[in-house]
C-alpha cells in the first residue's frame, strides 16, 4: 500500500477560512490527505530508484525498497511544499477574486 503523505495544519475550519477570506484575512492551512504512486525500478549496478509521475521531476533512489519508500515519501514532501511556497500568493489572488 502506498505511502500517505499529510500536511499538519492550525486548527481550523472551511468557513472560518472563507470568513477571513471575506474580512481581508490571511488564508487558512487545512489538512489535505493525498495517495501518490510511485514507481519503483531496479538499477543495473544495485538499489532502486523511484519516481512519482504526477510529480514532474520528484524522484530519489536508495538500497534497498524500505529505503525508497522512506525516501519518496520525504521527496514528495518537499516537491508539495516547494510548489506550495512558489504559487501561495497566486492561489490567494486566485480565492479573492483578483486577477
Amino acid at each position: 500500500m502506498p505511502e500517505e503523505v499529510v500536511a499538519k495544519p492550525p486548527n481550523a475550519n472551511a468557513n472560518e477560512h472563507q470568513a477571513l477570506l471575506k474580512n481581508g484575512g490571511h488564508p487558512i492551512t487545512v489538512e489535505v490527505r493525498v495517495r501518490l504512486q510511485a514507481i519503483v525500478l531496479p538499477e543495473a549496478d544495485g538499489g532502486y530508484s523511484v519516481s512519482v509521475s504526477a510529480l514532474q521531476g520528484c524522484v530519489t533512489q536508495g538500497d534497498t525498497i524500505e529505503e525508497v519508500q522512506a525516501n519518496i515519501v520525504e521527496a514528495a514532501e518537499g516537491w508539495l511544499a516547494a510548489m506550495h511556497d512558489m504559487h501561495k500568493d497566486e492561489d490567494v489572488r486566485v480565492m479573492r477574486g483578483e486577477s
